[in-house]
């Protein structure tokens, strides 16, 4: 047996054992962010569209970005409750270093609780959507 099918069949072996919180590692191409976390989040709710005022941050599929700064990710981990841990490629304009984010869900989904590294938490408030100009 060859080393990929060794791999396969591991992360098959992954899959039912742990259903599919597991299988987003297991899969090829560029890790993604699941789509229950994208959106805008604002710390203040009343800032939301307002990104130049540092309280707000963006999550697509690949990277997560803020005023000045962006994250691309590099892994995606389960992590507890309906949260995951990112490793990221963090580049603020000034340099880049590679670091770990976690991201947890409350339970109506409306709120996010994000850890920058080993720093505190930050509660973001998921903004509301807003249509793109001329639709």
């Amino acid at each position: 047996m060859t080393l990929n099918a060794r791999s396969v069949l591991l992360c098959a072996g992954l899959v039912l054992l742990a259903g599919p919180a597991l299988a987003a590692p297991c899969q090829d191409g560029p890790p993604v962010i699941p789509d229950r976390f994208h959106g805008d989040w604002s710390v203040d709710p009343a800032k939301c569209g307002d990104r130049e005022s540092g309280l707000n941050l963006s999550i697509d599929a690949g990277f997560i970005t803020y005023f000045e700064a962006a994250d691309a990710v590099l892994a995606v981990h389960p992590a507890e409750r309906d949260g995951i841990t990112l490793h990221v490629r963090h580049d603020d304009g000034e340099g880049t270093e590679e670091t770990w984010r976690t991201l947890i869900l409350s339970d109506d989904r409306q709120t996010l609780t994000f850890t920058h590294g080993d720093g505190p938490d930050e509660v973001v408030h998921r903004c509301p959507m807003t249509a793109e100009p001329g639709l």
